[in-house]
């Protein structure tokens, strides 16, 4: 079954579900949660900037850590192909909670299986960010000329994020931290997802020859021998 809506989940309910313990596993109060599908959290340039602009949302609500992974990667790669490594992003809403959900069966008679269940506690299917009206959910620090660059970017962000959001713009050249930052900066590096490693099919030592096949050059031919003729009965 593939993901829920968004609004099933979106609206804040009740005591946010987490708890997970990376040092103490056994100690977890939840068991068997996924892990988060954001893949980076600082992309660019981390060096000093002049204008810090914020996507905040207009009233609270959960975000899926999917739907943060879209948008992150919507503004990165348009940030990357316009700006290239002159900006710094950065998801600032970690998806803490954990989603439940009740799995529901798809075949027939399952409507008459699912009833009765109304307060279901359900099992772990993934993450979310409880994120409060106000608060940033990605922010970027840019040069005051590619500002409409940026503005651009955040508009593909928000389109992949459920609710509605404000952008945020702030000047913070007179800013103790972004002076304390160096001019050169530091440049993220790239998180790659690391492939299973496939291992090469090859002969076995001391198997048979393939019939028809010629021997490679340089290795000695196998010794003639004499042709055994079947016994006769």
């Amino acid at each position: 079954m593939g993901l829920r809506p968004a609004r099933t989940i979106r609206e804040i309910k009740g005591q946010p579900w987490s708890r997970i313990s990376k040092v103490k596993p056994r100690k977890s109060f939840v068991k068997g949660a996924p892990k988060p599908k954001v893949r980076q959290y600082n992309m660019g340039t981390d060096k000093r900037f002049e204008v810090e602009v914020d996507i905040q949302p207009k009233f609270s609500l959960n975000l899926r850590d999917a739907a943060i992974e879209a948008a992150r990667q919507a503004a990165n790669k348009y940030l990357e192909n316009k700006l290239l490594d002159n900006f710094f992003l950065q998801v600032v809403s970690y998806p803490h909670l954990v989603v439940r959900e009740h799995s529901a069966l798809g075949v027939a008679g399952a409507d008459r299986i699912s009833k009765g269940m109304k307060k279901a506690f359900g099992k772990p299917k993934g993450r979310m960010a409880q994120v409060n009206k106000g608060h940033t959910v990605i922010r970027a620090r840019i040069m005051k000329a590619d500002l409409p660059t940026l503005k651009e970017a955040f508009k593909r962000a928000t389109a992949k994020l459920t609710g509605a959001y404000n952008i945020v713009v702030r000047d913070i050249t007179a800013d103790k931290a972004n002076l304390a930052r160096s001019i050169l900066g530091r440049k993220m590096k790239k998180r790659v997802e690391e492939k299973p490693v496939e291992a090469a099919a090859a002969p076995a030592a001391g198997a048979p020859a393939v019939a028809g096949a010629t021997p490679a050059a340089g290795t000695p031919a196998a010794p003639a021998g004499k042709e055994e003729k079947p016994a006769k009965k």
